[in-house]
């Protein structure tokens, strides 16, 4: 009855965070994909909710941590969670039923929804290798290399009126750098010719590789770890929405365990975007990180009930 309880408590209380925080996101594109396109409404609203199931993938660890914080700390304002606690239940039981719930909305997440919440023909910034920048800084995209008598002949684009076409030398550096010879240039109307150009390839910043180009083991990693982390986040939570029974700090209590969410987030996103930068090998990296945040839950967890006890 009491796990009941607590686990349907939290499913009402996510639901209801999931729609605000749904709202939240969807309110700039309202104003860009909705009203100010003239696509037919299906359309508009396709293009609207299209990234809504990759955001959750990221914020549903945040909604979790407040789901807890809304449950438990309704519970104890309540007076069910002291109720439970004369009768001489532990916090090891509110555990199970956070972790139990944590387990089934991961499973969920990187089960039936995985293939839902992964992004569509996103481009990989990391072989964007095709740009060229002038000494004067100007950029210019390959667009065709042909093979004439004199040799290769190349084409480059800037924009769609900005042309640049010439003979590339044999001679071509180890970092990518060519040289043109014998060809032309039309930028703004105004055509003129050239001897030598020198272009440098543009310094690609390494970007975040989309989730769908993970290797099999780095995503079956990241798949494993995060029910994990859920239930690492929910079991974090859980002493600080316990601690809040209206006396003097509930605010300062609540306020601390809102802050402790949003920095998870941070957290979450910034170590997830170095993996996939390259800084540290994603397939260790995620077992390793679910199990860090999974031990510092049960220790919190452990320090807690030994003072209450």
């Amino acid at each position: 009855m009491q796990q009941t309880r607590v686990i349907w408590s939290l499913t009402r209380y996510f639901g209801l965070l999931t729609l605000v925080f749904t709202a939240i996101m969807l309110i700039s594109g309202i104003s860009e994909d909705i009203l100010a396109t003239p696509d037919r409404w299906f359309e508009r609203l396709n293009r609207l909710l299209e990234p809504l199931p990759g955001l959750w993938l990221a914020l549903l660890p945040t909604v979790f941590m407040l789901s807890v914080l809304a449950t438990f700390s309704r519970l104890n304002l309540s007076g069910d969670i002291r109720i439970w606690r004369t009768a001489g239940s532990s916090a090891w039981p509110f555990a199970v039923s956070t972790a139990l719930f944590g387990l089934v909305l991961g499973l969920l997440m990187i089960g039936p929804l995985w293939p839902w919440s992964q992004p569509v023909d996103v481009p990989n910034a990391h072989h964007n290798d095709q740009v060229f920048v002038t000494g004067e800084g100007v950029e210019w995209t390959l667009a065709t290399t042909q093979i004439v008598d004199a040799g290769n002949q190349l084409t480059l684009l800037n924009g769609q009126d900005n042309v640049l076409r010439g003979i590339q030398d044999d001679l071509t550096d180890r970092d990518g750098t060519i040289r043109l010879s014998g060809g032309w240039l039309a930028m703004q109307g105004d055509v003129r010719t050239f001897d030598t150009l020198v272009l440098s390839p543009k310094p690609v910043v390494p970007a975040l590789a989309p989730l769908a180009d993970r290797v099999w083991g780095e995503d079956v990693a990241y798949r494993l770890a995060y029910p994990i982390v859920l239930i690492g986040l929910g079991l974090l939570m859980l002493p600080l929405a316990l601690s809040i029974d209206g006396q003097r700090f509930t605010l300062i209590k609540i306020t601390g365990a809102c802050l402790l969410a949003l920095n998870a987030l941070f957290v979450l996103l910034m170590t997830d975007a170095l993996a996939r930068a390259g800084i540290w090998d994603e397939t260790p990296f995620f077992s390793l990180r679910a199990i860090i945040i999974l031990a510092i839950g049960l220790l919190a967890l452990i320090l807690i009930e030994e003072r209450a006890v």
